[in-house]
């Protein structure tokens, strides 16, 4: 999966955020030009549910737009159980400061798909 433009990019992400608060709380989220990265806690809805959810949809819509067919997203995933508050702190600043790591923006508010552009001083996500 590699996102040609924005609107890639636009597209996973209102499908990531689509069911913030009704199948899922996202807690925190980044996409870059080759993968995503979320954390998101789970509840009636198994996360193998949500992630097939994701994908099947973007793929879909990003093989049009891209004007091609075929795979999208790599077949499985890699996903971590938060044990506490500390390691769920720790994953959040992985997950948000990856532009900052990758060099693309010295501030991770500053990159334009991911959730830290949306923290408040506490450290909550305001949409």
């Amino acid at each position: 999966m590699l996102f040609a433009s924005t609107g890639d990019a636009d597209l996973v992400e209102t499908a990531i955020r689509f069911f913030d608060g009704t199948r899922y709380e996202l807690r925190a989220w980044v996409i870059m030009s080759n993968h995503i990265h979320a954390l998101f806690k789970v509840d009636a809805v198994p996360m193998s549910e949500i992630l097939e959810s994701w994908k099947k949809h973007t793929a879909n819509k990003a093989n049009r737009l891209l004007k091609r067919t075929g795979s999208f997203w790599a077949v499985d995933y890699f996903d971590t159980y938060m044990r506490n508050a500390e390691q769920e702190g720790k994953t959040v600043r992985y997950i948000e400061n990856n532009p900052t790591k990758a060099k693309l923006v010295l501030d991770p508010k500053e990159w334009g798909r991911s959730s830290a552009r949306f923290r408040d001083a506490h450290g909550r996500i305001c949409l």
